[in-house]
């Protein structure tokens, strides 16, 4: 992904409310639980658990988790 690609990502991710900072924690929580669903053989991907993440955290199909927030 370009430097220009992820900046206007982030930017998309900012009008909705998501600070950059937020947008790194939650997008290091789901490449964290990819990583761990590929050890167990659940995913079963090519690409990295970071690229992964990062494509979800923009498509909008990763949420913060109310149950336990991140403390920024």
């Amino acid at each position: 992904m370009s430097d220009d690609l992820l900046e206007l990502e982030l930017e998309k991710l900012e009008k909705k409310g998501v600070s950059r900072y937020k947008a790194v924690l939650m997008a290091s929580q789901e490449a964290r639980f990819i990583n761990d669903q590929m050890r167990h053989g659940i995913v079963d991907s090519n690409e990295k658990p970071t690229t992964l993440a990062l494509r979800k955290l923009f498509d909008g199909r990763v949420v913060e988790d109310h149950e336990n927030p991140i403390i920024e």
